[in-house]
């Protein structure tokens, strides 16, 4: 397949095809731009001119039949269709008959393209014009492509024509003659990737279902039976999963994107399990705490809660023989239970304070860096953001955040008023928690 060099080939190889097929003596080919004067060229001359370049959507996504593995992972060519403005020029411009003769040397050009436009890669050069007779037509580049370049009249409206010539202020309206050559196939740079073939199978069954999660929300504390159940919950707090039975080997829980955590087996279709911190927790599989890493701690918004059942399957496994039985586990997953995880404030400093005042807050999973989190007092929102230079409060962190009173001076009113304080991190809300603010005057 050919690389980048494909477009001048199929210069070359119009430029070829004419020198060596029109009948018309002492002509020159050039390609160059319709405005440009060519150096050393002072006779008739037919000028090709590629001014377009346009993408084969029918083969972008399309390997060259026989060059790729069906199975292969590639890119695929980049398949073009060139447009060439081809022009004819008489030897001089101001004679009674110059545009006579461009008329006669274009007729000349375009029947040789029709005639011959169609089959560039099976002829042969006839005269030595432009090299040794016999020699092929076709550029070398272009000589092992699966697609072969054929060349058509492009029918061009005349004010299309107009806007082209209009673009070379330098250059009069010429008549002129467009062409489509195509198809024109450029392979890619990028390495491909193939699969390894298949050289053992493996059947398994298995008449295990997956588990079902029916219900999970923050395990309420001791009240009436008609309590609502909260599917808001933040880190380190209870969670309560209620699922279908189900018969697995080993039963785990998997909060986001955090490694499955081990539960006890068998379950009563009720599992109890407190949302991870900083840390996992001791589970049937560690016996101690393990960090969790920065990058997949869990943050306030949407929490996915799943439930992952491992079985044993039975199964049979060989190449082209009787094959061999085997037993493997397989991890099911259950569906996924949406919750939202919110930010916890535990405390809340000063209770109350004028505009100077800094207000400060701790919790958890109170302020991240890529999300939007803000201090909610009453009905006013301040942004938490890290301090500016000589601004008098501390740089957030998730536990501890300061913001200044100033913020919100007006529009709370000063007074008795107790107002309300959250935190609100990627658009969740932190649970009531009793502490207030009140804005003295």
């Amino acid at each position: 397949m050919a690389d980048f060099n494909a477009i001048a080939a199929v210069s070359r190889t119009l430029r070829r095809l004419l020198v060596d097929r029109i009948e018309t003596a002492g002509v020159t080919v050039t390609l160059a731009p319709p405005d440009v004067s060519v150096a050393n060229v002072n006779g008739a001359r037919i000028n090709l001119y590629c001014y377009q370049l346009d993408q084969q959507a029918a083969l972008q996504n399309q390997h060259a039949p026989g060059r790729e593995h069906p199975a292969a992972f590639g890119h695929p060519p980049l398949s073009l269709t060139l447009r060439y403005l081809m022009t004819s020029h008489a030897r001089s411009e101001d004679q009674p008959d110059s545009d006579l003769i461009a008329q006669s040397l274009l007729g000349d050009a375009m029947l040789v393209l029709h005639d011959f436009g169609g089959r560039m890669d099976e002829m042969l050069l006839v005269t030595n014009r432009i090299g040794q007779i016999g020699d092929p037509v076709l550029d070398a580049v272009l000589q092992q492509e699966f697609e072969r370049v054929k060349l058509v009249l492009s029918r061009v409206p005349l004010d299309e024509l107009s806007k082209i010539w209009s673009a070379m202020p330098q250059a009069n309206l010429r008549r002129a003659a467009v062409y489509e050559a195509s198809v024109i196939q450029l392979e890619g740079r990028r390495p491909r990737r193939q699969p390894q073939p298949v050289e053992l199978r493996r059947l398994t069954v298995s008449a295990s279902k997956p588990p079902r999660i029916l219900e999970a929300y923050r395990t309420p504390p001791p009240a009436p039976a008609d309590t609502l159940r909260s599917p808001r919950v933040g880190v380190g707090e209870e969670v309560t999963i209620e699922h279908a039975p189900l018969v697995a080997e080993r039963l785990y829980v998997r909060f986001g994107q955090l490694a499955p955590i081990r539960v006890p087996l068998p379950s009563d279709g009720r599992i109890r399990i407190d949302v991870p911190g900083d840390d996992y927790p001791i589970d049937l599989d560690h016996a101690a705490v393990r960090p969790i890493p920065p990058e997949l701690l869990l943050q306030p918004g949407t929490l996915e809660v799943v439930l992952l059942g491992v079985v044993e399957n039975e199964g049979v496994e060989g190449a082209l023989d009787r094959g061999t039985p085997f037993a493997a586990e397989s991890a099911l997953r259950s569906n996924t239970a949406l919750m939202q995880l919110t930010p916890l404030v535990v405390t809340a400093m000063p209770a109350s304070g004028d505009a100077a005042a800094i207000l400060v807050l701790d919790g958890e999973r109170l302020w991240a860096e890529r999300l939007p989190s803000e201090v909610v007092v009453g009905d006013a929102a301040i942004p938490i953001r890290p301090p500016a230079p000589g601004d008098p409060w501390a740089a957030p962190t998730p536990t501890h955040v300061e913001i200044p009173v100033s913020a919100i001076a007006a529009i709370l009113d000063p007074g008795p008023t107790q107002h309300a304080l959250a935190v609100q991190v990627n658009g969740v809300r932190s649970a009531v928690t009793g502490l207030s603010f009140r804005l003295d005057p």
